[in-house]
């Protein structure tokens, strides 16, 4: 048998790799099960992003790790604060070719000259996120 992570709870309950990429298999776990299997996993995340870290310290220091390795990217974008650009954009193909600054990004811009009129436009979204206590 080939060594696996698995993930153990405090119950000493074991959760294979395989066990938590079926979908099936966490989603027939019972609210008890799921409550201590993610805690387990969110104290794992912490010492994951370490790992990481030093992972990628080491490749920028050129250290050789076997069967990792750096891949570029590209990205493609606009200068965002060209004018002449946005000018240009908006006389051909019209207000739809620009985009408006985050509420962040405007008062950082303008201070909090541009909050009075900011508080006329923000639509607010709210979002669920998990909390663990």
């Amino acid at each position: 048998m080939a060594n696996e992570v698995t993930v153990i709870n405090e119950w000493g309950e074991a959760y294979t790799l395989d066990m938590l990429r079926d979908k099936k298999t966490v989603e027939k776990m019972s609210a008890e099960a799921l409550h201590d299997l993610a805690y387990a996993i969110k104290s794992l995340k912490a010492p994951m992003k370490n790992v990481e870290e030093a992972v990628k310290s080491k490749l920028d220091e050129g250290v050789e790790i076997k069967g990792i390795t750096y891949t570029e990217t590209s990205k493609s974008m606009l200068a965002s604060d060209d004018e002449k650009l946005k000018q240009a954009f908006v006389k051909k193909y019209g207000w739809d070719s620009v985009q408006v600054k985050t509420p962040t990004q405007l008062k950082k811009r303008f201070g909090t000259d541009i909050e009075e009129d900011l508080e006329k436009v923000v639509v607010y979204e709210t979002q669920k996120r998990v909390k663990y206590e």
